[in-house]
């Protein structure tokens, strides 16, 4: 039986390795800037999509409504808190002015769905915690990651994208609000919660399965794609005309890394003990990773839409996803060892 250190870092080597991949193709042109944002808009809007409907439809009914609440809530108390933690960190380690949002906006939106998608679906499959059902846990672990990001993907386009600017929430595009990865999440609510919709698609004899069918096989491409197109961004060197201090880098790194991961183990430890999530130790593993990740990469792409600050940002997630192959392998590590014990 492998140790909980050995699955924790297989988790992440296996991400890294894929990622490592996407370097390499990024490095040779094999993924120019152009095929990226090709295969980005596949992602957004045919794989993601996808996987948040048949994950969604299949594992959220009536009855089990009130049982993801407390995951949905959650994405808003660690944005508030990582907001908090990016203030504080911004004056002990005296960030300038220019950088300050950079900072804040990095230690308050996480990665939320590219990296916790694939690597809680490798814990899945190696800790021994889930070694009587692992296909189970993965897919049950697909359903919290999607009721997640409802609620981190409207704060991460109504605060993050007007902040990152400066300007107003009020000169936000709503188009964003209404991005498919939002819709498909409504849809597989809606399929899930509506027993005509479900008997109609969910069930091996339903009229409509094939369809879901189709869409499981569309979504099987997420895992790898995700973290071929963060390994290919990742390679471009930034543009040297913004330089950055260390302590932006710090602020960051200190923030987001090392200080927010202590909430998550508090944060899942109090629904743990209140009886407010699930006793299946997925669910608070999951609540812990979400703190742990390193920012969202779609804060660089807002960057470039606002035209402020994208070389700083991109040298700002390089330095954080760097670190975080260490950081987020020994907080894994101690997630599992914590839950085992409450389990």
């Amino acid at each position: 039986m492998q140790s909980v250190f050995s699955v924790s870092f297989q988790a992440v080597l296996r991400l890294l390795l894929v990622a490592l991949v996407g370097c390499v193709l990024g490095k040779t042109k094999v993924l120019t800037a152009e095929a990226r944002r090709s295969l980005s808009k596949i992602m957004i809007w045919v794989m993601l999509p996808s996987l948040l409907i048949v994950s969604l439809s299949k594992e959220i009914n009536v009855e089990s409504l009130g049982t993801y609440a407390p995951i949905l809530l959650s994405a808003p108390a660690v944005c508030l808190v990582g907001f908090l933690i990016g203030k504080l960190m911004a004056i002990i380690f005296r960030v300038p002015p220019h950088l300050r949002r950079l900072t804040i906006a990095g230690n308050t939106l996480g990665n939320a769905s590219y990296i916790p998608l694939p690597l809680l679906a490798t814990i899945c499959a190696t800790a021994p915690m889930f070694a009587q059902n692992p296909d189970q846990a993965r897919t049950l672990s697909v359903t919290y990651i999607s009721v997640y990001l409802l609620g981190h993907s409207p704060i991460l386009w109504i605060f993050g994208y007007p902040y990152l600017s400066g300007c107003s929430w009020r000169t936000i595009s709503w188009k964003h609000m209404a991005s498919p990865p939002n819709c498909a999440s409504i849809i597989g609510l809606s399929i899930g919660l509506i027993p005509p919709l479900r008997q109609l698609f969910i069930g091996s004899d339903a009229p409509l399965n094939v369809v879901m069918g189709a869409l499981k096989l569309l979504s099987d491409g997420v895992f790898p794609c995700s973290l071929l197109i963060l390994g290919a961004n990742l390679a471009d060197p930034p543009p040297r005309d913004e330089p950055i201090q260390w302590n932006a880098f710090a602020a960051l790194i200190t923030g987001r890394l090392l200080v927010l991961p202590f909430f998550g183990f508090a944060l899942a430890g109090c629904l743990w003990h209140a009886n407010l999530i699930p006793r299946d130790g997925l669910c608070a593993l999951i609540i812990i990773v979400e703190t742990a990740v390193p920012p969202a990469t779609n804060l660089v792409i807002m960057s470039q839409m606002h035209q402020k600050g994208e070389a700083a940002m991109a040298r700002l997630l390089i330095a954080a996803y760097a670190c975080a192959v260490i950081t987020l392998t020994t907080v894994i590590v101690f997630a599992l060892k914590t839950i085992d014990a409450w389990l």
